[in-house]
């Protein structure tokens, strides 16, 4: 399978009375792109209308091997404080929706599931904001004006997109891909859709803290990676830190060859790109790095074996394993906004 497996969207934290004014004066509607471990996995959109209060969630949902979306949507009344109307608790989304909040605990309320607890900045400043949510860690980033830019929770990573810009949802890159320009030959690279688009970064080779092996060494643990996964399907495994289980996509393929490669004292580098089969589409895949004795490096692709050619592969960013993958998750954004098209390079390139 060539596509990522989706997980439940995770949300967002609370709102002191005293952020209640800046929330009902801020913008009224805004979009994030929910990224996991680097990989867009869906959209939040916020609302804010009347004292009306909604959180929709869109993410990509794999079943039966066949990427698709689904739909969550809760609307909350909320008070001129910000907290639930009748209640004690406040939208978790909404606290840090416009801040930076102030240092503080509240009680939050995740908006899909309802689950209520204590949500707290423990560090603040200007633009930005960090503490935990229900336990877990988090930090918030704000323009000059106060609208939350990005947030991190543990591997998760909320980017905002936008306002008007066009969006491509995840459930779209999985499923249907990303059109290849020039025919059927010749390497893939990303050039600039619109002439004030960026130019896509250059990927490093290797990583700080990749340890060297031999060629054989490298591609005897990647074919027992590819034979411990007798079901290719995408499962909960693609988000497990060592890709634990015996049924995985792309992902958990790359998180086993990384979690073996550890045990053994050795660091590689997932990579996070595009993939091309029979001059179809290019979707959304996942491989590994490793650094060579002696100089260089190698791609493996454990999930078919197959090399790992400039025809067929096109790396978008080469992260550690066990980060959040961000560099890569800003790199998936741009793709998502359409910012580069795909093509071939030609003979005269």
């Amino acid at each position: 399978m060539k596509a990522f497996f989706a997980i439940a969207m995770l949300a967002l934290p609370g709102i002191p009375a005293s952020t209640g004014a800046e929330a009902a004066r801020a913008a009224s509607s805004a979009r994030y792109v929910f990224a996991w471990r680097g990989v867009p996995v869906g959209t939040v959109g916020l609302s804010l209308d009347a004292g009306r209060f909604t959180y929709t969630s869109r993410h990509l949902h794999v079943r039966d091997g066949r990427a698709g979306e689904r739909v969550r949507e809760v609307t909350l009344r909320v008070d001129a404080a910000g907290r639930v109307t009748g209640a004690d608790a406040v939208p978790q989304a909404l606290w840090l929706w416009h801040g930076p909040p102030p240092e503080g605990c509240v009680k939050g309320r995740e908006e899909l599931s309802g689950q209520e607890g204590p949500h707290c900045v423990t560090a603040r400043g200007a633009t930005t904001a960090e503490g935990t949510m229900l336990g877990a860690r988090f930090r918030a980033r704000y323009d000059e004006q106060g609208q939350l830019q990005a947030l991190e929770v543990g591997d998760s990573r909320f980017t905002l997109a936008a306002p008007g810009a066009r969006l491509r949802a995840p459930p779209e890159l999985f499923a249907d891909g990303v059109p290849v320009e020039g025919g059927t030959d010749g390497a893939l690279r990303l050039v600039p859709a619109r002439q004030e688009a960026p130019r896509a970064p250059a990927v490093p080779a290797r990583l700080p803290d990749m340890t060297e092996w031999t060629t054989a060494e490298a591609r005897a643990l990647s074919a027992k990676v590819h034979a411990a996964f007798p079901d290719k399907e995408p499962t909960a495994a693609d988000w497990r830190s060592g890709g634990e289980g015996e049924a995985g996509g792309c992902l958990a393929h790359a998180l086993r060859f990384a979690s073996l490669a550890r045990a053994r004292g050795q660091r590689v580098g997932l990579v996070h790109g595009l993939l091309v089969v029979d001059g179809g589409a290019a979707r959304p895949h996942a491989w590994v790095r490793v650094a060579l004795r002696g100089g260089g490096t190698l791609d493996l692709d454990p999930t078919s074996l197959d090399s790992v050619r400039p025809d067929t592969h096109l790396a978008l960013a080469l992260v550690p394993p066990d980060g959040p993958g961000l560099e890569a998750g800003e790199r998936w954004l741009s793709l998502l906004r359409g910012d580069w098209r795909v093509v071939r390079a030609t003979r005269t390139e």
